[in-house]
This record gives C-alpha cells, sequence and structure tokens, in this order.
C-alpha cells in the first residue's frame, strides 16, 4: 500500500486533535522508531517550556538546552509515565527540575515575566518601566515563592498542577501565592 504525502498531513492533522492522554499513548506504541505523536505533544509544550525554563535561566540558549533536555527525557521516559499527575503537570516538572539543576550548576540569576515574554514573543513591546519594577518586584520574592507566581501567571497552570510540579500541598501553594501577590502589591504601594 502505498502512503502518499496527503495521506500523511491528514495523520499529523488528526494527531492535532486528539488529548495528551491519547497521544501519550500512541507516541508509547509509536516510540523509537516513528515518533509522529511525540512530535505533536513537542510542539504543544515547546514554547510554554522555553518560557519557564528562560525565567530561570535568564538565557534564551540555556533554556533552548534545558527544554532539549526536557523533551529527551520525555523520548527516553514516556514509557515510564504512570499518569498519577497529567501529562502536562510532568513535563513541566521534568522542566523545572531541568532548569533548577542548571542553575544551581552556574549559579545565574531568573529574570522577570515580561522580559521572557518579550525575548519569546518579540511581536510585544515591553514597557522598560514596568518590566524593570516587576523584575525588582520578583527579586525580592523566595527561590520556591518566585516558582509558584511564574506558574501560575507565566505558565497558566493551576495550583493542584504547581502543587504536584514542586511537590507541596495544595494549601500550601495557595498560601505562598497569595503572600507573594501581597508582599508585591506592598513593594507597588511605595
Amino acid at each position: 500500500m502505498d502512503i502518499n504525502r496527503h495521506d500523511v498531513g491528514r495523520v499529523s492533522d488528526k494527531l492535532l486533535l486528539l488529548s495528551d492522554n491519547e497521544l501519550v499513548r500512541i507516541a508509547n506504541l509509536q516510540l523509537p522508531y516513528v515518533t509522529s505523536a511525540y512530535e505533536v505533544l513537542f510542539h504543544r509544550y515547546h514554547r510554554q517550556l522555553i518560557q519557564i525554563c528562560f525565567r530561570y535561566l535568564n538565557s534564551l540558549e540555556e533554556a533552548e538546552d534545558a527544554v532539549s533536555d526536557t523533551m529527551l527525557n520525555v523520548f527516553n521516559s514516556l514509557s515510564s509515565f504512570a499518569e498519577r499527575s497529567s501529562f502536562k503537570t510532568w513535563i513541566y516538572r521534568i522542566a523545572h527540575n531541568q532548569s533548577l539543576d542548571r542553575l544551581r550548576k552556574k549559579k545565574l540569576n531568573m529574570v522577570d515575566m515580561d522580559e521572557a515574554s518579550y525575548v519569546i514573543d518579540e511581536a510585544k513591546g515591553v514597557d522598560s518601566e514596568y518590566s524593570g519594577k516587576t523584575n525588582q518586584w520578583l527579586d525580592t520574592l523566595s527561590l520556591e515563592d518566585r516558582t509558584i507566581v511564574v506558574f501560575r501567571i507565566a505558565g497558566d497552570l493551576e495550583f493542584a498542577e504547581i502543587a504536584d510540579i514542586i511537590e507541596q500541598k495544595l494549601s500550601t501553594v495557595k498560601m505562598r501565592y497569595k503572600r507573594a501577590l501581597q508582599k508585591m502589591a506592598n513593594l507597588e504601594d511605595r
């Protein structure tokens, strides 16, 4: 049976419509020889992971390397994904750990959310005064609190997903998020 280019395009389009869980199941059947479902997952999360990693590493090149390592880790261990959490939570946890490992090794400073969005989007301009203030506000937070704020605002994650990623209780994550925002708001009033 001949498979032409048009048929391959239809298969890829159909994969785009599937949920993460369905793509994981298909990728587990396909890998390592066929990568179409894995590639859909890769493209679905690539941009978001770059933004998250960039916020930790303050370097687009380092962020891209961390995401590449994350996706390689996913490729090699997808069969061990136990679905105790969502795929999104699992991949964010891997990226988070990759970033923290790189941050510890290189002792880099994190950057603010607006600057990361500017680098990634390039289509939007960032008000430098606002960006500077946001950077100052985020710099006052602990690494754990900053992680929660970045995942909630930039990563658009639910509190339960953040709790899974950083392995904290849901109530602790909510409380730390609220306190971090209050701290940043108090700085704005000065």
